[in-house]
Parts: C-alpha cells; sequence; structure tokens
C-alpha cells in the first residue's frame, strides 16, 4: 500500500492552521467581549455619578444682635437667646456685693460700669454661658495689659493684685475681631474653662466671655459700629 505522505502533510497543517485560527478567533472575540464589558461598565458609572443628586450642607440659621448704645454687634444661633445683665443682676447670683467687696479688698473702685449682655441657652446658667460681654468706661485708653493689672477680669475673676500672685491669668494672646487687635487668656481652673478678651476702643473697655464651641463661633461674628 502506498502512503502518500505529502498529502498527510498538508492535511496537517491545514488542521493546525484551522486550530491556529480557531484560537486566534477565540482570543479575538474575549478581547472585543472584555473591551466592551469595561467600556460598559464605564459608561454606565458615568452615568449613574451624573445622575446621583447632590447634597449641599445646611448651615445652621444665625440672628443678628445690635446694640447701638454699647457699640457692637454680633451673630447668634436660634436656639439661644440674648439678655441685658447688670453688676446688680450679678450680685444677686453671687448673693454678695462683688463691687464693694473688690474696693474693700484693694483699696480702690472698680471701672464704672456701662452696660453688659449675656448669650444663653435653655439651662439659662450665667455660669457657664457660651457668651458674654461687659463695657466699662475707659475714659484714659488704657490699654488691656494696663487694664489687667488694676482690675484683673472683674467682676468674674480678681484677687491678690500682685504680679507673683496674678501673673499665672495674665493676658498672654492677641485676638483680632472686627480688625482690632485685644489680648485674651484662658483660665482652665474656672468652670467652663472661659477665655477672657479684653479690647480697647473709644474709651471703652470691652470683657468679652467666650466659654466652649459656641462660644468660639460666635466670637468672630463679633463686630465693633463704626
Amino acid at each position: 500500500m502506498y502512503f502518500d505522505f505529502a498529502q498527510y502533510e498538508g492535511n496537517f497543517l491545514l488542521r493546525n492552521k484551522q486550530k491556529g485560527a480557531a484560537h486566534l478567533l477565540l482570543i479575538l472575540v474575549t478581547v472585543i467581549l472584555l473591551a466592551g464589558g469595561i467600556y460598559f461598565y464605564q459608561t454606565n458609572n458615568k452615568k449613574t455619578v451624573l445622575q446621583s443628586p447632590t447634597t449641599t450642607l445646611q448651615q445652621p440659621k444665625l440672628n443678628d444682635y445690635t446694640n447701638s448704645e454699647l457699640g457692637f454687634s454680633f451673630q447668634y444661633p436660634q436656639d439661644l437667646t440674648v439678655k441685658a445683665d447688670s453688676e446688680e443682676e450679678f450680685n444677686k447670683r453671687g448673693k454678695t456685693d462683688f463691687k464693694k467687696n473688690f474696693q474693700n479688698y484693694v483699696g480702690y473702685a472698680p471701672p464704672d460700669f456701662l452696660g453688659a449682655i449675656a448669650v444663653l441657652d435653655k439651662t439659662e446658667s450665667y455660669e457657664i454661658n457660651p457668651f458674654s460681654v461687659w463695657v466699662f468706661d475707659n475714659p484714659h485708653n488704657l490699654s488691656a495689659e494696663k487694664w489687667f493689672d488694676s482690675y484683673w477680669y472683674y467682676p468674674f475673676l480678681w484677687g491678690v493684685f500682685d504680679w507673683t500672685s496674678k501673673g499665672h491669668v495674665a493676658l498672654d494672646t492677641e485676638t483680632t475681631v472686627s480688625g482690632l487687635i485685644g489680648k485674651s487668656k484662658i483660665v482652665s481652673y474656672q468652670t467652663g474653662q472661659p477665655k477672657y478678651v479684653y479690647f480697647s476702643k473709644d474709651q471703652k473697655m470691652y470683657l468679652l466671655r467666650v466659654i466652649g464651641e459656641t462660644g468660639e463661633k460666635i466670637l468672630p461674628t463679633f463686630k465693633f459700629l463704626e
């Protein structure tokens, strides 16, 4: 029997070519499917991003407070209230006469009081209310440092009037509001760790008491009226 080697070899090569073509076609189809899948995913993902609703953070609404007589304004959250304060009311809460005690202790009177306000929450706790402004007469336009030398943080805090005893609460930080530079100090051992800030302006001395996060948010809104 005669074996046609040439024909066998031709058939073998033809089958390999067909297999190779089939493999190549399979690879090509796979690549096309993958590319199509990636394109579909990216396109669908972009549509999802574009169609997703945008969210806007709601800023808490603020009330405006203006005191034309004392010369300042500020903004405060709507869930708080602003009330006038005075030395008499302060004495009632402390059940003593702070002005008389001050004068008897150091031998001279505290500064002349012009007016005060307190920002209160629902508890109406004056001891730790977030923001207070007390205004005193300052006819000689004393600086914050010189004022502190004489009065500490009357009526909120005062004591022995020598630097050895009061240096630990001396003003040590600059604080700027409404374009005016003041001096401040955090008194960490008092309830609420209040920050006291002094500003000298137009023959007045402004004493701000700031407590907690709410007080710190009110402070930058404080403005002096022209």
